[in-house]
């Protein structure tokens, strides 16, 4: 009874532990990149720490391969809809990371830096 109670909780572990695990994707270099300038332009304009920017870079790589994917998939209105809604998305996510001073400027600053879509004319 103790040899299969061992077991049951061996395997519960093992389950639980490997549902922990998060699959994550290797960012295209190109991202990086991106993720690397845009988060240097937000540092100097918000004055964050490193571990701000740490954190800022992460999630803005994120977000960059969110919208790539959502640029492949869709087009017209779909597709900004789309942009629109992972653009709020980051800012929820940079909510999390930036003190509410730099949110707000944060906020302010971004459609300027990172606008969702642009739109040229012929």
């Amino acid at each position: 009874m103790l040899r299969i109670l061992c077991i049951s909780v061996f395997i519960l572990v093992g389950v639980a532990a490997q549902a922990q695990i998060q699959y994550v994707k290797q960012k295209p270099a190109r991202i990086e990149k991106i993720a690397d300038s845009l988060t240097q332009i937000y540092s100097a304009k918000l004055g964050m720490t490193s571990k701000q920017n740490l954190l800022f870079k992460t999630n803005v790589s994120d977000y960059l391969v969110m919208r790539e994917e959502v640029k492949e998939e869709y087009t017209g209105k779909k597709k900004l809809d789309k942009l629109y809604k992972v653009s709020l998305e980051e800012s929820g996510a940079m909510s999390e990371v930036l003190t509410e001073y730099q949110f707000e400027l944060y906020e302010k600053i971004k459609p300027s830096i990172q606008p969702i879509a642009v739109v040229k004319n012929d």
